[in-house]
């Protein structure tokens, strides 16, 4: 092989994120590339035996393996996960390896997704089973007229969550455009009072809005007022009797800064990081009696994210919450 071509085909293989190493023989490094070297904090290993070199037991296993053409498998470094890939060529043996940290995790949450909607969907599908059962054998007006409200809450409930899981899909693989436009912010809030009042009625909550009529902000009008509409809702639902939620907005550093800040239960310090995870419930018998899908905050937080902000939250236990939403004045 002409000395510029090899120089050219190490040069690519120094330029991949993927490890490769060369063994012979007698188990000598014969070649690894940077990114290996990077990986397992190694300098100048040719020539050298692969265990003085390299003090991960997990390729060592792979080195000493007894294969014919080709292994593969998964190993950890530095917790981190990697697809291993060993073959024996012209008597050396040349490990590949691949980080599938991040399709590891992918195929985790996938899972943990499926089971959590088929743990939310098997109660309300559960008592629709138990209500039919019932009317089957039922003559009583009063008792079926009773057991039938049962089974529209629940087909709500579950109508609540199929509506949510699409939001999400739509705003996870960004099949929707975000579509900004300059709006008076205090026609949004309103219209998302006017949206829950029936429920901040049931429990005498006071809605305050505060933001200044001629606020304005460059958002999806459409996911905006979803957005809202979820941290408000939640104020309401986890607030107690008589209580208050206030909407504020102001700017700051070329930020625009909208709060929804109400006079609940709180939430405990440790379940701030998680509260914005798909399904989490900080109290799960409180959240099931109030209703939701657990899937709100998780909706609020990939909206302000598409309009390139993040959300806050600060919270004390018996005072209640604010949720604050900051995205750029410009857009």
């Amino acid at each position: 092989m002409e000395e510029a071509l090899k120089n050219t085909l190490i040069g690519f293989l120094d330029y991949l994120k993927e490890g490769l190493i060369v063994i012979d023989g007698k188990k000598n490094i014969q070649y690894m590339n940077n990114y290996a070297k990077k990986l397992l904090n190694v300098e100048n290993p040719e020539g050298r035996l692969f265990s003085e070199v390299v003090k991960n037991n997990y390729l060592y296993s792979l080195i000493s393996a007894d294969i014919k053409k080709e292994l593969k498998e998964e190993i950890v470094i530095d917790d981190d996960i990697f697809l291993a890939r060993v073959l024996n060529i012209n008597g050396y043996r040349v490990i590949h390896f691949q980080d599938i940290t991040p399709f590891e995790l992918y195929k985790q949450a996938k899972k943990d997704f499926v089971s959590n909607v088929s743990h939310e969907l098997k109660t309300p599908i559960t008592v629709l089973k138990g209500v039919v059962e019932t009317l089957q054998h039922e003559d009583d007006p009063q008792v079926i007229k009773t057991f039938l409200e049962k089974a529209k809450n629940r087909i709500q409930q579950m109508d609540s969550l199929i509506n949510d899981l699409l939001i999400l899909a739509k705003l996870e693989s960004k099949e929707e455009k975000i579509q900004k436009k300059k709006v008076r912010l205090k026609g949004i809030v309103n219209q998302v009072f006017e949206d829950l009042q029936h429920i901040a009625g049931e429990k005498g909550i006071k809605l305050i809005n505060s933001v200044s009529p001629d606020f304005t902000v460059y958002v999806d009008e459409k996911k905006f007022v979803i957005l809202l509409k979820n941290l408000v809702e939640n104020a309401i639902k986890y607030n107690k009797q008589d209580g208050e939620v206030e909407v504020r907005a102001g700017k700051k550093g070329g930020m625009v800064e909208v709060s929804v800040k109400d006079t609940g239960i709180g939430i405990p310090k440790d379940s701030l990081p998680l509260i914005f995870e798909r399904f989490y419930r900080v109290d799960k018998s409180r959240s099931r009696s109030v209703g939701g899908t657990g899937l709100g905050l998780s909706i609020v937080k990939h909206i302000t994210e598409a309009h390139n902000g993040r959300v806050e939250v600060e919270s004390e236990i018996g005072k209640g919450s604010t949720f604050t939403v900051k995205i750029p004045e410009g857009g």
